[in-house]
């Protein structure tokens, strides 16, 4: 435990005040500090620690850290703290109010870590003003609303997090965006309808075999997925709109995401279509596919596309193109 910040939770009833302290995206409390919120004897405590690993509820290796104490003696002393988790199953055992109290209060203050000290310092964020205050905005909202604070609040703060700090590397150039847009690849594989309904349809009995949709998974409502696609696809004359394979995935996954075309699925449609469209047009990524987008982001930017406020597209967009780095264009010959 190493970059640890410290926070005091006090009881309703003010019978318990604890110096909790925050790091690795959770809460931890000492035997004795738990011992005082649930206000029972600490050999009760102790065996409900002891059974919630015994019984494989949660690997020990994960959800304990030595940490150093001062203890009345003035000597310090390595002692074992015990993560949200454990504290969560201790609570649910004892069947403590002030345990749902600290849980409930541990969650919100773990968001706020999330969004204030884990993502985003302040230098970065005046750096870029409106900018950064939407996307932190937009990450506080995400985490609220989803109800994250563990492995994928942390991918969506970590997504939030290399936005800002790309942006802040680009501070003294001329360059104001994360992919030049105006990069054309004409060599682009089309979005044609029949095909991408083709490939949610192969989609949708994969999932229906694994029990993991119904029947409406993935069924067209009205002419919403023609006209995202069509959209994509417009131009004029022999340039089109959206002129290379980073703006056309961001609009394909933001359109399907934001606009539910679908009855159901939108999010692992928008998705899987997202991931479809550049594995087809991998010979214009400077990478393959897997390298650029794993499973942890891709969630995290579907998570943030869908908490997004409509004011917020032009951001959504420039954070999910940062991700894709395409194939610097061919020098023409003289």
């Amino acid at each position: 435990m190493i970059e640890q910040q410290v926070r005091i939770f006090t009881s309703q009833d003010g019978q318990a005040q604890l110096e909790v302290v925050l790091d690795q995206e959770t809460a931890w409390l000492s035997l004795d500090q738990m011992t005082g919120l649930f206000d029972r004897d600490k050999s009760v405590i102790s065996r409900h620690i002891g059974n919630v690993f015994k019984d494989g509820e949660l690997d020990r290796n994960s959800v304990v850290a030595k940490n150093a104490t001062t203890a009345a003696d003035g000597k310090t002393y390595q002692v074992d703290y015990y993560n949200l988790d454990v504290i969560i199953s201790v609570g649910y055992r004892v069947k403590s109010r002030r345990g749902v109290q600290f849980r409930k209060w541990a969650t919100q203050v773990l968001k706020d870590h999330l969004v204030r000290g884990y993502t985003l310092n302040q230098r970065r964020l005046t750096e870029r003003g409106i900018e950064f205050e939407q996307a932190v905005n937009l990450l506080s909202r995400t985490l609220t609303n989803q109800g994250l604070v563990s492995n994928e609040g942390e991918a969506v703060a970590r997504v939030i997090s290399d936005y800002a700090r790309s942006w802040s590397l680009l501070q003294g150039y001329d360059e104001q965006q994360l992919v030049e847009v105006g990069i054309k690849q004409p060599n682009m594989l089309p979005l044609h309808l029949a095909e991408a309904l083709k490939a949610i349809g192969e989609l949708k009995q994969t999932l229906i075999a694994k029990g993991e949709a119904t029947e409406l998974f993935g069924q067209v409502r009205g002419d919403g997925l023609t006209s995202a696609l069509a959209t994509i696809e417009q131009g004029f004359g022999d340039e089109f709109f959206y002129p290379n394979i980073a703006t056309r995935a961001a609009h394909l996954l933001y359109f399907v995401i934001k606009n539910h075309p679908l009855a159901d699925g939108n999010k692992r449609c928008g998705s899987f279509l997202f991931l479809w469209f550049l594995r087809r047009n991998q010979a214009l990524l400077a990478r393959p596919v897997e390298q650029l987008i794993n499973d942890n982001t891709l969630v995290a930017l579907a998570l943030l596309v869908a908490e997004s406020l409509p004011e917020q597209k032009n951001l959504m967009i420039r954070l999910i193109e940062h991700f894709l780095l395409l194939k610097e264009p061919a020098l023409e010959k003289g």
